[in-house]
């Protein structure tokens, strides 16, 4: 089981403060001898649009759930977990059994294979988070990012965060490990999915086209181009709005939770040779076709069969239990 830490307390995220951004989970890279302990920290912020419901005295908003059919209000223990199938059915999911397919708890970012970066489809890209170097492993995780950025590969693998198993991709960005979360493939819809027309034979109007994107090329990315303009808007009607004390409302109960962190360090045993000679010129690096495709199905075949021996264990156990005689007390 991963060690679990507390986090630090969570800082200013605003553009242009330089706070630094707390780590929300703590692990280890490993494959084959090589262990480097990280952190995770999120490299997007949200965007600056989301309005909180609070009522006139500023208290936060509970959520309440309400039957459909009966419209009455339901209590935590009236709920139930359903998966819904295909066929629109809902399969009651208990509270053992979700527990029983759930993945394994770990620390470790389990590396299975480097890759070309052009060898995954953009699609897959999810979101990205920076890896930190922990404790003392600075000199490991920046070997491992010079030497992934001269053969131009990223590294496959999975980790678990709070209770979900992710995909990720570890790629080496000017000397910082990036871990991108992946999609996994029965998440991604191809053109035939949504019904997309075959593409057609390039008629007499592309020159006209080219003309017109001709003129709006650049050689390089305007960033300010990729300004939130409608957040800039909102912050701005609000500095306004501010300025009138019957427009403040003082917040009462919206402390945020702190968030969860779990992982833990490893220790490194002589791991600036063993990360030497596991990434040493000579080294086989695995390609796309080389490597082994992720199959969800295999996946969940083998929990479920994980789950089938632990519910196994549990009924042998019990019955060992309700056969032992009980022993009358000496009066």
């Amino acid at each position: 089981m991963p060690r679990r830490k507390k986090t630090r307390p969570a800082k200013s995220d605003a553009p242009g403060t330089g706070a630094a951004v707390r780590s929300f989970w703590s692990g280890t890279i490993t494959f084959g001898l090589v262990s480097i302990p990280v952190d995770l920290l999120s490299a997007v912020r949200p965007r600056q649009t989301a309005l909180k419901l609070v009522d006139k005295a500023g208290h936060a908003l509970g959520r309440q759930y309400h039957c459909s059919k009966e419209g009455k209000k339901l209590d935590n223990d009236e709920l139930v977990r359903g998966y819904e199938t295909e066929d629109g059915k809902i399969v009651e999911i208990t509270d053992e059994e979700f527990e029983s397919v759930a993945p394994e708890m770990s620390g470790d970012i389990e590396m299975r294979s480097f890759v070309p970066l052009e060898q995954i489809p953009p699609m897959y890209f999810q979101k990205p988070y920076f890896l930190a170097p922990s404790g003392k492993s600075a000199r490991a995780y920046h070997l491992l990012a010079a030497t992934m950025e001269k053969t131009g590969r990223v590294g496959i693998g999975s980790f678990v965060m709070r209770g979900h198993e992710y995909l990720v991709a570890i790629v080496s960005d000017h000397g910082v490990l990036r871990a991108d979360t992946l999609r996994y493939a029965d998440e991604i819809r191809t053109p035939e999915d949504v019904g997309l027309p075959k593409r057609p034979k390039a008629g007499k109007h592309v020159a006209a086209l080219e003309k017109e994107i001709a003129s709006l090329t650049s050689s390089k990315l305007d960033t300010s181009e990729l300004d939130d303009q409608e957040a800039q808007a909102l912050q701005h009607l609000v500095e306004e709005k501010q300025k009138d004390s019957a427009n403040v409302i003082h917040q009462a109960g919206l402390e945020e939770a702190d968030g969860d962190a779990s992982g833990g360090g490893a220790k490194i045993i002589d791991l600036m040779a063993v990360l030497r000679k596991s990434l040493a010129k000579n080294v086989v690096v695995t390609n796309a076709q080389a490597s082994a495709p992720i199959d969800l199905a295999e996946r969940r075949a083998q929990r479920t069969a994980a789950a089938e021996k632990t519910t196994a264990k549990r009924k042998t156990a019990h019955r060992k239990t309700a056969r032992k005689p009980t022993r009358k007390k000496k009066g």
